[in-house]
């Protein structure tokens, strides 16, 4: 009755109520199954959009395709835009893409992305930077700590002009600065 209809415990502690009743009881073990699958699979949403997946390469290939922010070995089959001709995927996904490849040419211009990205938090709402621009600022910290503090300056030290007004033109939504 505790556990099954009222769902709390009756003359227990909670602890004693959920590792002698709850835990032992079938129904509540089969109840929590869909729970617990649907929690993991949203952690691991989660951590695949917040976690770098563009590949790292020591230099440019001939063979990938540029991007406005990195490199891609196959921009007609993404797997962020399935079913279609191209990837029309944001130039914010790039580095949520295993197609994408960020070679040192990239640096400059994915730090200032990063550092422009910093500088909406304070200027915006705090639920519109959560919802749009969290998860790519997080995959640019990811990439700031596999590339190192020293890579890192040097990469912010040495952005070009042209850099600058791409991601300025990017960051408006401009697609072609």
């Amino acid at each position: 009755m505790n556990v099954l209809h009222r769902r709390e415990p009756g003359q227990n502690s909670q602890g004693v109520h959920d590792a002698v009743y709850v835990l032992r009881e079938p129904q509540a073990r089969q109840a929590a199954a869909p729970v617990i699958a649907a929690g993991a699979t949203d952690a691991l949403e989660a951590a695949r959009a917040t976690v770098l997946r563009a590949h790292l390469s020591v230099q440019l290939r001939v063979e990938d395709l540029p991007t406005a922010v990195a490199d891609c070995v196959d921009f007609a089959h993404s797997p962020l835009t399935p079913g279609t001709e191209s990837c029309q995927a944001s130039f914010l996904l790039c580095t949520a893409c295993p197609n994408a490849r960020v070679h040192p040419g990239h640096h400059p211009r994915l730090a200032h992305l990063h550092r422009a990205i910093a500088s909406l938090r304070p200027v915006l709402p705090d639920a519109v930077w959560e919802a749009e621009w969290r998860d790519p600022y997080l995959r640019l910290e990811d990439l700031r700590r596999r590339l190192g503090e020293t890579a890192w300056q040097r990469a912010q030290a040495t952005v070009t002009a042209e850099e600058r007004t791409l991601v300025e033109a990017l960051m408006k939504g401009h697609l072609d600065p």
